[in-house]
């Protein structure tokens, strides 16, 4: 895996890699200046594998749920957003408001902080409008990174 990864950070792509490998097996001209030479991958190796570190950290969506759905007496719904990544990020949540057809009333999409491997909440406030029609809460269960 990190060979394809330093191949493909010196501009050698996967195809490129393939065929160095079938070429280098028929002739020795490209093993002496291309990738197969160790000598060459180990000297490359300790700086490529600080990029292969940052481009492996790159971070992931999160996840999204409904923790309570807004009524009367507590007129807004609480999301739990968590983030599997390992620094914090920040995600958008789309939310609904939802009539017994399941029929959205309301939609809005929040942005929220989470932590590193952590959970926030972020609470969503309910109209009266909606309150009087409202039947459940919708949540997208992917909670997508903010970029």
């Amino acid at each position: 895996m990190s060979v394809l990864v330093v191949l493909s950070l010196t501009g050698f792509s996967t195809g490129h890699k393939s065929s160095g490998r079938h070429k280098s097996s028929h002739s020795d001209s490209d093993s002496g200046g291309g990738c197969s030479n160790s000598r060459q991958n180990h000297d490359s190796y300790t700086p490529r594998t600080t990029s292969t570190r940052s481009s492996s950290s790159a971070l992931e969506d999160g996840t999204a749920r409904v923790v309570s759905c807004a009524t009367t007496a507590t007129p807004y719904a609480t999301v739990e957003v968590t983030n599997p990544n390992s620094r914090q990020a920040t995600f958008e949540v789309e939310f609904a408001f939802a009539d017994a057809a399941g029929k959205a009333l309301s939609s809005q999409t929040k942005q929220i902080n989470v932590p590193a491997r952590g959970t926030s909440n972020v609470q969503v406030k309910a109209g009266r409008s909606v309150l009087a029609e409202l039947d459940h809460c919708q949540v997208e269960p992917e909670a997508d990174l903010v970029r």
